[in-house]
Formats: C-alpha cells, structure tokens, sequence
C-alpha cells in the first residue's frame, strides 16, 4: 500500500516538476469568435454596412461613374417570402461589388408598386355597406393598407443586410410618381397610339375588370362542356355544287366549341377556303365536316356514314344558316378564317365576335356589327340584350358548368346537339388573383398601338445583354407576338386616365390641350379627387368647355402601366429621360415571369416616351443589362405557395426553425445561400440545403478566426523572393482565385464564385496549407523569416478572401475588418471604403506551379502507406514518423523540386523529418518519374514543446526549440 502511494507521489512529482512550454509557443490570439452575430450586434452591423454605408458613398462617390441597379417594385400587400429575399440579395451583391471593384457611385431606390387588385379585394372585404361602397372610402383604405405594408416589408428587407435608404424609397401611389407617369400617358396621345376600341378583351368575372395577359395563368386540368353543335344550313350553295344527291335532305354545318354559353352570341360560321370539306349523312340528315376529320367524327357515332363528295372550301364562302335556338330565323354567313385548322374539331369554327378574337378580326374584316357582349360585368347574361330564345336561360353566370348544361338542354330542344363531353379537360386561363376562370367580353376598353412602336422596341432589344441569354429570345418573342395592349381597368384604385366625356354622346375628347390641363390638375389636386362625384366637372376643363355637358371617366390604367413607367424615377425630370442615347439603368434583375411583365412594360413605355409627334422613336431600351432568376421550389420541387403551405419566410430561415428543424442562418447565411444557389433556374429551398449552407458559413468564420488568430504579431510582409515555394504556390492558387471570381462577378455567377471560394478554403487551406504552417507559425521565433513568410501570406489571404466575400458576406467582412484594422493600424471603418487596389493582387503571384502537383500526388500514395501502417497499430501520430526519399534514376525533376524544399518538406509531409538520399525500400511512380521512399519510426525523442520526435534526449528540447526558448 505503502509503495503504491510512492509511486502514485513520484509520477506526480515529477508531472509538476516536467516544464510547461506553452506560454513560450505563438498561439493565435484574436477576439473574433466562431459565433454567428445576434439581435444588437447584429443590427448594429446592418445599419453600418447598409444605410450608414449607402449614404457615406452617396456623399463620398459623388465625382465617381455611377452604376444604377433599378429596383422592381414588389407589391405592397403581405410580409415577405423567400423569393423576395433571393431577389433582393442579388440585387445587393451586383451593387457591392461595383461599389468595391469598380469603386461606382450607387444609386439604388427600393421602390413599392401600391395599385391593384390584390389591396382593393382585400379592403373591400373590410369594409361596410358592401353593395353601395365609395370609391373615396376604398381609396382611403386602399392607400392606408399599402402605407403600412410598405412600412412592415422594409423592417423584413432591411434585415437581409441589403445597402440602401429605405427611407427614400420612389412609390407608385405619391402624386409625383403618379404625375410623371400621367406625362407618359399623354405621350400616347401626342404619338398617336390611342384607341379606344369595343373588342373582346379578357374579362376576369369575380374582380369585375378587364385583364391583360400577363394577368392569366393557365390551369391545364381545367373541365368544361365540350359540344358539336348542328347549324342548319338555308342557303343554296352546297345543293347546287353537290346536286341531286342531297335533294330533300338536311344539311347541318357542324362546329366544336368548349364555350356552350358562346351558342346565343354566334354571327358566323368561319371555314377555311383552301380546305376540302366532306359530308356525312345518317338517314334524310347530312352534316358538312373537313375531309380529315372526318374518321375522327365518325367515330362519335357510327350511324353516320361518308357520303365521299369533297367540296372545296372555297364553294362554302357566302353560305347561310340559322341558329334554330334563337328563334329569330336571322340568316347568318359563312365566312374564310384563317385561324381555322384541320386537325382538331370539325374544320369550321363557331364566331362569336363579342367573346374571342380571331373571331373579332374576321368579323371586322367583313364589316359585320361588332356589338357589345350581352354579359355583365360580373359574368352573368343580360337578359333583355339575348336572342328571343335563349332569354329563357335568364340571368346566369355564364362559366359555370351549369350555365352550360342549360344551354346544351336548349339546343337539344332544337335538335342542334351531335355529340356532348361533359368533362373536357384542357388548359384555360385563371386570373391570377382570384384563381377563377376567366371568359373573353367585348366591352368598350383603351388600347396602345403596340404594332407601331414594335420595330423601335425590338431594336432597342439588341442594345441590352440578358442573363441568361435565353432571356431575350423570351422578352422579343412576347413583343413580336403583341400587337394592342389594353390599359384600362374598370376599378378605383389606381391611377386615373385622365379623359372626360361628352354626356350627349359618350365621346371621350381627346384634344391635348384638353389632357395637359386636367392632367395638371390632378397634379394640383391629387388622384383621390378625381373620384368625387360631380355633376359639374368644370374644374378639370379649361374654360371654353361647359363642366356640366361632361363627365370624368372612371377607368383606371393597368398596374404594368403604372410599374412600366418607374424609369422616370431614375432622373429627377422626366424630360431628362430622354435626353440620353444609353439606357438609364445599368441593371433590370427580376424574375423571369416579368419578360411578359414588368420588363416589357417597362420597354415598351420608355419608346412611347421617346416619340415625337408619332413620326419617329428612340430605339433606347431602359436597361443595359436584363437578369431573370427562376421561382422558388420545395425539396420535393413544387413551387412555394400559401395555398400548398410550403412558404419559407425569410425570418424564419434566418433565425432557425423547429419545424422543419433549420439551424440559425443569420442575415450572412440567408445571403450566401442565395449566392450559392444557381439562381437563374429554379431555387430548391429546404432544410437539408440550410444546414450545408451553415456548415459553409461557420468554415468561413473558422478560417477568419484562424487568419485573425495568426496574424496578431505581424508586423508586416516581407519580399516576395524572400517566400518558400509553398508560399509561392499559395499565392499563384489566391491569384487565381480572385480572377475567376472577378470574372464570375462580373457574369453575375455569384454560385461560382461561392463554389470556388469554397474549394480554395477546403482543398488549399484546410487540406495543405493551414496543416503545414501550423508548427512554424506556433512554434518558429516571431522574428523568423519562414515565419515571416507564412504571415505574408495568411495577410494576402485574409486581404484576398475579404475583396470577394464583401459583395455576399457584408456583416461578416466587417466583423472580420474591425478586428483586422487594429493589426494594420487603420483608421478605415469599413472594408468597403477602400480603392480595389488594397485587395489587388499583383501578377508576380501568377506562376507555374506543376512541380507542386506533382508533389501532392507523390504525397497521396504516402500516405496510402502511413494509413496501412496506421491500422497495423505501428504508430499513434505521424509525428513519430520520418521518411526518407531518394532518386533511382539520377535526373528527376520531382526529385529536384524535393531538393530545393528539402527544409520543410518535414511540414508538407507532416511528419517530424524527411531526408533525402540512401537506400531505399520502395519506389513510387508519379508523372513517370521514379521515387525511392522508406517510412519509419523516427529515433529520436519528442520534443516537449513542439512534440516533432525530433530531440536527442528525453523530456529535451529539439535544436530549435531550444534556442527559441534561450533567446526569450
């Protein structure tokens, strides 16, 4: 017992007794931390690198090129989701990097779109006296509701870091907006390109208003009732082409439609002249049908027969029929169309002028009466304005399903049904904000000339560049297919087109006199004030017209008009916008549903803006540079909805989430992951891509801390030929790191740039570098050239990695700056301040390196060996081994290269020594060049203070180590 005691008192003796080096060794010493910043810290470092820093260049960079990046406006109704955040972080990473690269003076106006749909259901619903509301009341609400979005979604926006004032934000419902884009409007006028026109325009039932395409979307499961319907034919032409073999028959002219209630608006029967028609009989019954359809019908009942007569379609043209259910014995005609196919339906098309527009354009081009629809605003039949026999279906929403049955039941009283789907399903279109179908209604509405002003915008196309490319193939492709655009909308909350009208005649004045003064009177008086009600409107004329012989229109312009005007935000007088031969922004990023919407828009206004007089236009686009990213997707790739309960908010992935679980992300997080996602296709958004992006994060701050930590003593870096070639060769990899990741930037592949970040970090870092300097940078004297030498180079680093993670990691650089400006003694506040110069690295850095790879390859089957050796249990730590190499053949360059490093090859191999020469136990082929190489355990003793097995006697210093210490 006695002994026991003794040994345990002399082990412990002499652990107290055994020296304790570690005050002697270089430890990183640093207070940045590897915790991510939280609540003020990091608002703090919000404000410093977003408004603070905005308005410093705003004062600063004044004699500086600028760069404008304009903003979309998002809308002004609900909290943000992630698409808002990807699309605004992209945003901001362009103008960081031209703030710190090209040293640009950036202008950056968030702006907000306030009119619409959207914000007027909403209010209405709020309000009361629902049947009989005023639209002052709604307006008042409207403009309440968007003000207090506007106020929620810049707290949301200003937490991703984004660099801007949001306090000075330009706003689609303030009055100076509002006026410049009333000048646009006025420009329609002077140029010639206003209409008002009664033709089928889109009709959305539930919103009550006119709607344009880029307000549809299109639900491919969408069922109707699918009828073939008989006309019976009263004309002479078919029986006296055909003769004798239809004599006391009846001859029915046989349409498709998926459009039932369109049966009562029928004017017109459309074939197509240069077709063969062919006719199918069943008894004393004939039926005329194109001859390559006719197996198809056929085929829906087998009765019929094929007659085999072929008549020219031409022979049809002038043919006349009646629509039985009508009971108006109207005779109606047979007319050329040249939208009717022979391949699907029967090759004749049912015409309803009011209610689609190929049929409009037909029946324009044979001067038959375009009448208004005999549908109402909310979708329902005006009964007195039917047809005598389809009065009986009364006052019915017309896209219903039952709607439609009605009208089949009233056509089969008339024996004009042939076949019934109950359940077509095919792709129709939806608004977009109330998801109900649609139906297309004649109703007298304002059309833009588009096709005049096509050729300029087109044009103006080929001075921009579109990322991705494809981009512009989709923007062109939406403008050559678009000849009118319909501008007016039949609800109040918007922007007013400011028309009156004769109250005899309904004739809007359209002098331009007459629209420049009530145009600034609304300047005066505000867009609310127009929707008074007044009998007398003589305050928005000028005097030689009498207030009382008119009224105020009530249609508003469609919100892409008022969004497609926000260029005029970019000067500070709308005269100046067209001043300029070059595009007045520099960049247009949004998503790529905006090449229908915002982008055409906003083109399309910009060149009705540049004519003069309707005689020439300015082919000048309003941006230089258009970028599209996609939507985002859950990880099963649905796109994220409300309605799907798959939406991510942005807080939410910033502060973390129990369900699903997500760690916490931060405002730098949120950021690299939209850096790291390839944004220009769709964005898959989940849990598991939220926990590698964390994991990429913390390394960054690992590394920082590692190059803070090290970097604590330096004093300075030496000369470049005083560096190893390791040093070298790290340089020439940072070099090449920062040229792609300027050209990346400069392509706006902000994904590369992350990907190559990342791999320089784990595969040169991590993997060699860090590994190799790690004992002379803890062991080394601080006066030590090779010391010297990797401090050299952890300050490129550190310098080089700030320079390219600015634009993506702004709260995160700044952390890192504020620790490092005390190192270099710096009285600049933030890393953004500096001239590009003070990241640049110099070209020298850029040389061959091959030896080096060649290097690392004889490495790696080394250590193929050391890990065999490993498992045999014949070492712990490969700091117990040394290695010798040799070179069998006398002339290898890897063996030269060896040579020439030969002082710290013992770090690059991470053992305790390598000598080179002698004999040796095994060769390795690398590159074709032979190596000798024999691993042992080394024979000397580890050292108590760098541990290398490289002292001579135990519990000793190695030579190093030991006059390191002696000289402290």
């Amino acid at each position: 017992m006695v002994k026991r005691f003794l040994r345990r008192f002399s082990a412990k003796t002499q652990l107290l007794n055994k020296p304790n080096y570690s005050k002697t060794l270089n430890l990183p010493q640093t207070n940045f931390g590897p915790k991510l910043p939280r609540d003020e810290r990091r608002n703090q470092l919000i404000q410093q690198t977003g408004v603070d820093l905005y308005n410093w260049q705003q004062e600063n960079n004044t004699c500086k090129e600028p760069f404008i990046l304009h903003d979309g406006p998002p809308y002004a109704n609900g909290d943000l989701h992630i698409g808002h955040a990807l699309n605004k972080i992209c945003k901001d990473i362009i103008n960081r990097f031209e703030l710190i690269y090209n040293n640009k003076l950036i202008k950056y106006q968030p702006g907000w779109d306030c009119h619409g749909l959207p914000i007027e259901l909403k209010v209405e619903n709020q309000l009361t006296n629902k049947e009989f509301k005023d639209p002052m009341e709604i307006r008042k609400a409207c403009k309440e509701w968007a003000q207090q979005m506007i106020e929620n979604q810049k707290s949301q926006f200003r937490a991703l870091g984004i660099m801007t004032d949001f306090n000075k934000p330009y706003i689609t419902m303030n009055n100076e907006y509002e006026i410049k884009q009333l000048q646009v409007f006025k420009k329609l006028i002077e140029n010639g390109l206003l209409s008002q026109q009664l033709k089928p325009v889109w009709w959305g039932c539930e919103t009550q208003t006119a709607l344009a395409e880029a307000e549809l979307e299109y639900n491919d499961n969408h069922k109707s009732v699918a009828i073939y319907v008989k006309f019976p034919v009263v004309g002479e032409k078919i029986k006296n082409f055909v003769g004798d073999k239809l004599k006391d028959k009846t001859v029915n002219l046989l349409i498709w439609t998926s459009t039932p209630w369109t049966i009562p608006a029928n004017k017109a029967i459309c074939v197509n002249e240069d077709f063969t028609y062919s006719l199918i009989e069943k008894d004393n019954e004939v039926l005329v049908v194109a001859k390559s359809l006719v197996e198809n019908i056929l085929k829906l009942d087998p009765d019929f027969t094929n007659i085999d007569i072929d008549i020219p379609g031409s022979i049809l043209i002038g043919e006349q029929y009646i629509n039985p259910a009508a009971e108006d014995d109207v005779k109606k005609p047979v007319l050329h169309g040249d939208h009717v196919v022979a391949t699907t339906g029967t090759g004749m098309v049912h015409t309803a002028p009011a209610h689609g527009r190929d049929d409009y354009l037909v029946a324009k081009h044979n001067n038959i009466n375009i009448e208004a629809s005999f549908i109402d605003n909310l979708g329902k039949y005006i009964v007195d304005q039917l047809p005598k026999g389809f009065q009986k279906l009364g006052p019915l929403k017309v896209n219903e399903i039952k709607t439609n049955m009605l009208c089949v039941e009233l056509l089969k009283q008339h024996d004009m049904i042939f076949h019934l789907n109950k359940k077509f399903t095919h792709s129709y279109p939806y608004d977009w904000r109330s998801k109900t179908p649609v139906i297309q209604r004649a109703t007298p509405q304002w059309f833009v000339n588009v096709e005049k002003i096509k050729p300029d915008a087109l044009k103006a196309l080929n001075e921009a560049k579109f990322y991705p490319s494809s981009g512009y193939n989709r923007l062109s492709s939406f403008i050559e297919n678009r000849s009118e655009w319909c501008i007016s909308r039949q609800r109040c909350w918007g922007v007013p087109l400011p028309i009156v009208y004769k109250k005899e005649n309904d004739e809007p004045i359209m002098d331009l006199e007459v629209i420049d003064y009530v145009i600034k009177q609304i300047e005066k008086l505000g867009t609310d004030e127009w929707f008074t009600k007044e009998e007398d409107v003589g305050r928005w004329l000028p005097n030689n017209l009498k207030g009382s012989e008119y009224y105020k229109g009530q249609d508003t312009m469609d919100v892409w008009f008022d969004s497609g005007t926000s260029w005029t935000s970019l000067r500070d007088k709308i005269e100046e916008c067209n001043e300029s031969t070059t595009p007045l922004a520099d960049v247009y990023l949004e998503g790529s549903d905006q090449h229908r919407g915002w982008f055409q828009s906003s083109l399309l206004n910009k060149i009705i803006y540049s004519g003069e007089n309707g005689n020439t236009f300015k082919s000048v686009p309003p941006f230089k540079n258009v970028i599209t990213h996609g939507f985002i997707t859950d990880g099963k790739g649905q796109k994220m909805s409300k309605s799907k309960g798959n939406i991510f908010s942005p807080q939410q992935a910033m502060e973390g989430n129990k369900k699903p679980l997500t760690p916490y992300l931060g405002t730098d997080g949120l950021r690299l992951w939209v850096a790291s996602s390839n944004y220009k296709q769709d964005v898959s958004f989940n849990p598991e891509v939220l926990t590698r992006v964390s994991d990429i994060h913390k390394k960054y701050r690992l590394t920082f801390k590692y190059l803070l930590g090290n970097l604590n003593n330096f004093q300075g870096p030496i000369e470049y030929n005083q560096l190893s070639s390791l040093d070298g060769f790290i340089l020439n990899s940072l070099y090449d790191l920062q040229e792609s990741c300027v050209e990346n930037y400069k392509e706006f592949n902000f994904s590369r740039v992350v990907s190559s970040m990342n791999s320089h970090v784990n595969s040169v870092l991590s993997a060699i570098y860090f590994d190799v300097c790690k004992d002379c940078l803890y062991t080394d004297s601080t006066n030590s050239i090779r010391r010297k030498s990797i401090q050299t180079v952890l300050n490129e680093i550190l310098k080089t990695y700030i320079g390219i993670l600015a634009p993506i990691q702004p709260l995160l650089v700044q952390e890192v700056w504020d620790e490092y400006k005390t190192i270099r003694k710096s009285d600049i506040d933030s890393p953004f301040k500096l001239p590009w110069e003070f990241f640049e690295l110099p070209v020298t850095y850029k040389t061959e390196m091959d030896q080096f790879n060649s290097f690392f390859k004889l490495r790696d089957e080394i250590y193929k060996d050391i890990e065999l050796l490993k498992q045999n249990n014949f070492f712990k730590n490969k700091l117990e081994l040394e290695i010798q190499l040799s070179d069998p053949s006398g002339d290898s360059q890897l063996y030269k290269f060896l040579k020439d490093n030969e002082s710290i090859l013992d770090d690059l191999f991470l053992v305790s020594k390598v000598s080179l020469g002698g004999d040796t136990t095994q060769t390795f082929l690398v590159k074709g060049e032979e190596i000798g190489v024999t691993i042992k355990k080394s024979d000397d003793h580890k050292c108590g203070r760098c541990w290398k097995f490289t002292a001579n006697d135990p519990e000793s210093l190695c030579n190093k180590c030991e006059t390191v210490v002696n000289s402290m």
